[in-house]
């Protein structure tokens, strides 16, 4: 007899949802190899372990093979009874970075197979070689190459494999049949009927108040309450998912929804008799069930990262439920910064509208749809998981659009921003979703609906991995990273606007207010490890961010002029106002090690000579950037700072903002 041997999660030491999804990555390989299911790991989850005041029994915690029926025959290993079995691994890699294809002869290389792998390039598969072997081995043993650590077998099945429709199709009827044991399934439905019509939501706070990546100590009842507003009505009963009833973060919303269910307790103080009498009545027998009562609610709003929340969203998806995966904010940080357990700076990284995560690429799959901050293994679900009724008679998924190529289908229309600048528009357009509102928060959005004055049209495309920015039939740029496109986009526009503006210098740059003075900061702020950028060291010191990446500065009134925004995003409200102000001072930075931060003033001609070396215009018209430059340096004092680290600079600068420039 043939037999896979597969290892749970963490060999069973996570939480439940994860769990279920690892065992249900086994169970797949299982069915599809049409071998024996050794279930490694079978053991009750750790995780989020509540007492209740001793009202439920953890005695003899759940495993998921408690919970759930398993489809396929299974067993415990006996490690001894292996030793003399000849065996293999599947693959040295982790799960959620590999795709399982069935039948071999499927194309890996084609266009919707590189659309389905977003970026990865471990391809599974059980060859002729390996079916000859007695024991196949996905365990988590190996070390994964390059790395200290053992690999992990955790991802979403519609994720992990990549299966033609007739596979696909048997393989959802298995999981039909892979669902709540009848018992816990027969409470969950009653105790979901006796509350009528509700919405839910999941507030995940326990745990995730010592988890990194995550903001749950910084955020307020007002942001839950602002999104669930959004989708709820309060006058419509709200079931709450947690096990923090009494955490005062719920004071607020209770207030807001008078109307309200801690779901746990409820079926603790209302069938308590039923609860006691299931097979297992603990802590993580109850959190399953206030998983399944969840997912009969009429709307739901979730946790964004915990798969809690996901597979809540999935037997919503799976019960013909309209599910938008809604999210109260969201927890993932900017990359690079700087996190403590259950906190890091709040971030619009993964743009959310009223709590839906806004698709922001065109791809066939709904994973590559999505900012690449994303896990797609397991941060949140996706419809292709879904067992609607059309999956299960024909094997076509229900979040993909079949295509050849990575095209959005016809409800993704396209939008357009128009980028101004004194007195000039410049109309952008993109069918990639999401991409006009991001760059209307980087260029300057000109609202009023006048179409006089365009000088540039711009068209954004995206297909297979690479942004296209066309303008007159001609692709201009070329990028691959999403945060390059602002800038492709100045590049080409600062020729066109010095043609035609002819009285601007363009300065690489920020622009910086505080008490009423206004200083344009150029030259050397490159940073290490260990210097902080200086937008968030004199934002934190009290001067607000104008404009960056560049900076037009009109050299008969030395006004700055808001223009982009495209390295610092998170202060915008200045960048709205469209606000044109006088400058007091112009700063050069002058990197210089082991020199502490000094300021001093530049004479005339050496102004003019480090301000030509951060002139965007300079290389247009050398002559007309240099009188330019002259007639600035007359009317505003540069200095220049020296400096060691960014930290010196607030200090530097302080008497600028108290000194009576000009």
């Amino acid at each position: 007899m043939r037999q896979l041997y597969y290892t749970n999660y963490q060999s069973g030491n996570s939480g439940l949802s994860n769990g279920i999804m690892s065992i249900e990555c086994g169970v797949i390989m299982a069915f599809l190899t049409k071998r024996f299911l050794l279930l490694d790991g079978n053991v009750s989850p750790p995780a989020n372990i509540v007492s209740y005041d001793g009202r439920v029994d953890n005695s003899s915690p759940s495993r998921v093979t408690d919970l759930i029926d398993i489809p396929v025959p299974w067993a415990q290993p006996d490690e001894q009874d292996l030793i003399q079995l000849a065996s293999s691994e599947l693959t040295e890699h982790n799960l959620m970075d590999c795709m399982f294809y069935m039948p071999g002869t499927v194309d890996i290389n084609s266009p919707d197979a590189l659309d389905f792998s977003r970026g990865r390039s471990h391809w599974l598969c059980e060859t002729e070689q390996l079916s000859q072997i007695p024991l196949l081995r996905v365990s988590e043993q190996p070390l994964v190459p390059g790395t200290d650590h053992h690999r992990h077998n955790l991802s979403f099945y519609s994720y992990l494999f990549y299966l033609d429709d007739e596979t696909r199709r048997a393989v959802y009827q298995l999981l039909t049949r892979m669902q709540a044991q009848k018992p816990y399934a027969e409470l969950a439905s009653r105790v979901a009927a006796d509350l009528g019509d509700f919405n839910a939501v999941h507030m995940r706070r326990g745990d995730f108040k010592v988890t990194y990546g995550v903001t749950v100590l910084d955020r307020q009842p007002w942001e839950a309450i602002d999104t669930l507003d959004h989708h709820f009505g309060r006058d419509q009963r709200l079931l709450i998912c947690t096990d923090e009833r009494d955490d005062p973060f719920f004071d607020e919303i209770k207030t807001a929804w008078s109307d309200h269910v801690f779901i746990d307790h409820h079926i603790l103080d209302n069938y308590a008799s039923d609860f006691a009498a299931l097979p297992k009545n603990d802590s993580l027998a109850l959190a399953y069930l206030s998983q399944l009562v969840a997912a009969e609610s009429m709307d739901f709003v979730g946790t964004m990262t915990s798969t809690f929340t996901a597979m809540i969203q999935r037997l919503r998806g799976n019960r013909g439920k309209q599910e938008l995966f809604k999210f109260l904010w969201n927890e993932l940080p900017d990359p690079g910064e700087r996190q403590e357990r259950g906190r890091h700076p709040v971030s619009d990284c993964v743009p959310l509208e009223a709590g839906v995560m806004i698709p922001e690429f065109n791809a066939a799959y709904s994973w590559s749809r999505f900012t690449h901050l994303i896990n797609p293994a397991w941060m949140r679900e996706w419809p292709e998981s879904f067992l609607t009724a059309k999956a299960l008679a024909s094997g076509a998924l229900a979040g993909a659009e079949s295509s050849t190529s990575p095209v959005v289908g016809d409800d993704v229309k396209t939008a357009e921003v128009m980028a101004y600048f004194e007195g000039l528009r410049v109309k952008i357009r993109s069918a990639v979703p999401g991409l006009a509102f991001k760059l209307s928060k980087q260029l300057y959005n000109e609202m009023s609906g006048d179409n006089s004055n365009v000088i540039a049209e711009i068209e954004i495309t995206f297909y297979f991995g690479r942004y296209s920015l066309i303008s007159q039939g001609v692709t201009f740029a070329e990028v691959t990273d999403e945060t390059e496109i602002s800038r492709a986009i100045i590049a080409h526009l600062i020729p066109i606007l010095c043609s035609v503006r002819k009285n601007h210098s363009w300065f690489n740059g920020m622009v910086f207010e505080q008490a009423g003075k206004v200083i344009l900061l150029v030259g050397d702020w490159k940073l290490d490890d260990a210097t902080a950028p200086i937008a968030d060291v004199l934002c934190s010191s009290g001067w607000e961010l104008l404009g960056d990446e560049v900076i037009p500065v009109r050299a008969d009134s030395c006004s700055a002029i808001p223009f982009a925004r495209c390295a610092w995003p998170k202060n915008t409200s200045a960048q709205r106002e469209h606000k044109i102000c006088k400058l007091d001072a112009v700063v050069y930075g002058s990197r210089q090690i082991h020199n502490r931060g000094s300021l001093f003033a530049l004479s005339p001609s050496a102004a003019v000579a480090e301000l030509a070396r951060t002139s965007r215009d300079f290389s247009l018209d050398r002559d007309k950037a240099i009188k330019r430059l002259c007639e600035l340096v007359e009317q505003v004092p540069v200095y220049q700072l020296s400096y060691s680290r960014t930290e010196e600079a607030p200090e530097a600068l302080a008497w600028l903002s108290r000194s009576g420039l000009r």
